[in-house]
């Protein structure tokens, strides 16, 4: 029998068909038995069919035993005499190929005339400096002066110094060449792109902004959710994890695909190929915080994907050849909504809007947060862009170092979804505030009913008047509370009442700890490390069937009296709830 599998194995012996079966065949049987080898007379029941529901892609499934059922994604080549029957085609994989970038201007074009969501290239106020990408062996500065001019913008990820970046002292001499030795090579990519694509100017930070002039960098990154928003299209080096890596070229292949013959209705015979379905590689861009807000302000956009290249607009996200699409497992598409980014062509009603903002805005706090910044006091500043196109929005609400004032105090119940990172060593944000932290932050807990406290005042100071949405250097929160005296095991993530008594009703559901409560730490410091501590619960809000609130310690230097800073967040759904909202309230601060 042995002899028997390994001839029947034998890529030799076997057409593609049967090399496809007897790998499935033999996979199933090792799962499903733990054997090795099927007996000589084993049988099995095996289906085979095409399926295409709505418009996802063209399927083969096979089905073993009804229990294994394996599919593969179908598609074969423009020139095959298949391609009148099989519609799906594989990724492009030539990103800087003549039929890439005419397939790019097609996808712009389309946009700008079909799509209904995505507004039309405007002028707008161009920014202060771009690179002329007339002459891609020669680019030079170029003072816009305000005027109307059609320019692309680069996102991408930094990853190392760039030594060559703009200063005063360099800017003079790159107003008339900047030597291409000098750019790194994404840099060089995308002043390619941009010339090759017929548009004259490229904006990109590292030599449009005056990288050690503050003023400078303090005016233009307040403009740059402009620049973004301006750009006739944005080019995203996804794939490249430093800007020397440069990103025209395909650094990721999927699993070399199976070619079986298909035999087509007319009688001729093509080729079809199947790739096994997966989720497009995690890309460094998708890493990086400021890398989001370039993203999301973008009204259109080329992603140089590590696979293929892509195009993104407010309408869609496509491969440019229209091949199978697959987006980021993690972080999938995100887009502000209609009524954020183009309030003049939403439909939806007030109410509808309302609730969608609401989830966007969640959605981009949890992707925003869990992204990377290579200079962490940059938490407030690099989502600054967004922040101010949902302010367009909730115009008559107030921003507060990260916080929306109108959806106070259930927003302040925030907490860490992942293991807590070190407390940062500067401030940057008073301590209610998400943006005091670093590490991904889930907003699961914000609830906007049931409030049992009143915020009397809340307010930060904002680093810079040229932007107001970004670092601030004070902030307090004054509120009218129930506080309790609990006792908190931050490493076991635990809280009881302080000695110990167990809350009033518990019966066979309340944990054998004698807990009444969870708790998530806000940052790694030193009074979460103490195996127990004393530490005041401050109730916010109450559900059906638990009290919310945010744990605080006492602030103890001189003349703060009733002050106090958050070092996490909690739930009691084993407290006697009665009892611990009949507690007076009282009027303290928070820093």
């Amino acid at each position: 029998m042995d002899n028997e599998i390994k001839h029947l194995l034998s890529i030799n012996h076997m057409c593609e068909w049967c090399d496809l079966l007897c790998d499935e065949l033999l996979f199933y049987y090792r799962h499903a038995t733990k054997a090795k080898q099927p007996p000589g007379n084993q049988r099995f029941r095996v289906a085979v069919q095409f399926q295409r529901h709505s418009e996802r892609p063209l399927l083969l499934k096979l089905s073993i035993e009804n229990s294994w059922a394996p599919s593969w994604h179908v598609y074969t080549s423009p020139e095959d005499h298949a391609a009148r029957y099989i519609t799906e085609r594989g990724v492009l994989d030539k990103v800087d190929s003549p039929a890439s970038y005419l397939l790019a201007s097609q996808r712009i074009r389309e946009c700008e005339s079909q799509h209904i969501r995505c507004p039309r290239p405007v002028s707008a106020t161009p920014p202060t400096r771009v690179i002329d990408c007339t002459d891609p062996t020669c680019p030079r500065l170029f003072i816009t002066k305000g005027a109307s001019i059609q320019y692309a913008a680069l996102s991408y990820v930094w990853g190392e110094e760039q030594p060559h970046r703009t200063t005063q002292s360099r800017f003079s001499s790159y107003t008339k060449r900047i030597n291409t030795a000098y750019i790194p090579k994404t840099i060089r990519d995308a002043i390619k792109v941009a010339h090759t694509l017929n548009i004259k100017y490229l904006w990109v930070d590292a030599f449009c902004i005056i990288q050690d002039s503050r003023d400078d960098k303090t005016k233009e990154i307040a403009l740059i959710r402009t620049i973004f928003r301006n750009a006739y299209i944005t080019i995203i080096a996804a794939n490249a994890s430093k800007v020397s890596d440069g990103f025209l070229h395909r650094s990721f292949l999927y699993n070399t695909p199976s070619t079986l013959p298909f035999n087509c209705p007319d009688g001729a015979r093509g080729k079809m190929y199947l790739q096994s379905y997966s989720g497009a590689p995690r890309e460094p861009v998708n890493t990086r915080a400021w890398c989001l807000e370039e993203r999301v302000l973008s009204t259109r956009a080329l992603w140089y994907c590590s696979h293929t290249l892509q195009y993104e607009c407010q309408t869609a996200h496509v491969n440019i050849d229209g091949s199978q699409n697959m987006a980021d497992p993690m972080d999938g598409v995100p887009r502000l909504p209609d009524c954020v980014f183009t309030p003049e062509l939403s439909a939806l009603t007030n109410q509808e809007a309302e609730k969608t903002v609401e989830a966007a805005w969640r959605n981009m706090l949890g992707l925003y947060t869990r992204r990377a910044l290579t200079k962490p006091r940059d938490r407030l500043l690099a989502l600054s862009g967004v922040a101010e196109y949902f302010h367009r929005f909730w115009h008559i609400s107030k921003y507060i170092a990260g916080l929306w004032e109108h959806q106070m105090p259930g927003c302040l119940l925030w907490y860490q979804s992942r293991e807590p990172a070190p407390r940062p060593n500067q401030y940057r944000a008073p301590s209610w505030s998400w943006a005091a932290v670093d590490g991904e932050i889930s907003s699961a807990a914000v609830t906007y009913a049931g409030a049992v406290c009143t915020v009397l005042d809340c307010n930060a100071e904002p680093k810079s008047g040229l932007n107001l949405y970004g670092e601030v250097t004070t902030g307090v929160l004054v509120v009218n509370v129930i506080l309790k005296q609990m006792t908190w095991a931050p490493a076991q993530g635990e809280l009881f009442e302080t000695g110990g008594i167990l809350a009033n009703g518990a019966d066979d559901s309340h944990p054998e700890h004698g807990e009444i409560g969870y708790t998530a730490i806000d940052a790694a410091e030193e009074v979460t490390t103490l195996s127990r501590l004393e530490v005041t619960a401050a109730m916010l809000a109450e559900t059906e069937r638990t009290l919310l609130g945010i744990l605080l310690v006492p602030v103890t230097s001189a003349g703060t009296r009733d002050t106090y800073r958050r070092v996490g967040w909690f739930t009691a759904p084993f407290c006697d709830k009665s009892a611990w909202l009949g507690s007076p309230h009282e009027v303290i601060n928070i820093v």
